[in-house]
């Protein structure tokens, strides 16, 4: 009988193993860390996309990893979507700096989620004027996809232990872009792919709450300056000054300063002198990019 009881233990020890290293190799989920646990390929909804055998739209689904604060609370935490660069055409949730900066926030109590969205291959469909060519459809479908996940992350608040009123959005490059367009918009744009393409289900359709705050990290609105508008959300910018990838130097963040200071919007602006684009080692006020990032949100 013992025999059989070590025989028997020994083969369900085998599977369990086994199992967890699929699970592993499949990046299901990653060992826990002493302050974060990481759970990846969530879904937050779908978006249309060419299909991959070119033979017209399809409901591409969506997907997300979260990085959660491992300690217990006092009560709901902030939140943060933290969206990758990549000037629409490439990039992922996978972003290295991204996904440090993530788990660097959750360290300090924040729930992040790093996502997906569509890119400018998926050749998503877009309304006018935005469908003048791949990059500004793949642009707007990334706005669209930033709104949908801030409904997602809102919707599943109680489940992930969030505060529903402390979601917010932060962009690098071209998703800092993505969370300018979708953070400081009217409800009605970026609700969905156009007038023909109605909002999916799936994609908690009602919400039209903005976020708490947006991180502005050296992007641009120069597209759309005529979408800030009093009672925007608080924004922090920061951007270098030899920066020429989404504009002529400090241009891009000054014009946001502009249009901050016009409408009364909370506005808290780095410019770094000797950093082109990605200023990821910057320092400012004694604190480093996370510091700063979490000071931020911080006071919002």
């Amino acid at each position: 009988m013992d025999w059989k009881r070590t025989g028997w233990f020994r083969l369900l020890a085998g599977v369990a193993v086994l199992w967890l290293l699929l699970a592993l190799s499949a990046g299901a989920f990653e060992w826990p860390s002493r302050a974060y646990t990481v759970t990846r390929n969530l879904r937050y909804g779908v978006g249309l996309a060419q299909a991959p055998d070119g033979s017209g739209l399809t409901l591409k689904p969506l997907h997300y990893d979260r990085v959660s604060p491992r300690a217990k609370a006092a009560g709901p935490r902030p939140a943060v979507v933290l969206i990758h660069g990549g000037g629409f055409t490439g990039g992922g949730k996978e972003n290295k700096r991204l996904g440090e900066l993530a788990r660097a926030l959750a360290r300090r109590g924040h729930v992040c989620y790093l996502m997906n969205y569509r890119l400018a291959g998926d050749a998503p469909p877009a309304p006018a004027p935005f469908d003048a060519d791949p990059l500004t459809r793949a642009a707007h479908a990334a706005a669209v996809d930033a709104k949908t996940m801030l409904r997602h992350v809102r919707a599943n608040a109680a489940r992930d232990g969030v505060d529903p009123a402390r979601i917010a959005l932060l962009g690098e490059s071209a998703g800092a872009i993505t969370a300018l367009a979708a953070g400081i918009s009217t409800p009605e744009a970026f609700a969905s792919d156009g007038p023909g393409f109605p909002c999916p289900a799936e994609n908690h359709c009602g919400d039209t709450a903005p976020p708490a705050a947006i991180v502005n990290l050296w992007g641009t609105a120069d597209q759309f300056l005529d979408y800030f508008d009093p009672g925007d959300p608080p924004i922090m910018t920061v951007h270098g000054a030899k920066d020429f990838t989404v504009g002529i130097s400090l241009l891009p963040a000054e014009n946001i300063r502009a249009e901050c200071e016009e409408h009364g919007i909370p506005h808290w602006y780095y410019p770094v002198q000797d950093a082109g684009h990605g200023a990821w080692e910057m320092t400012a006020e004694g604190m480093d990019l996370t510091g700063l990032v979490a000071a931020f949100l911080g006071r919002v």
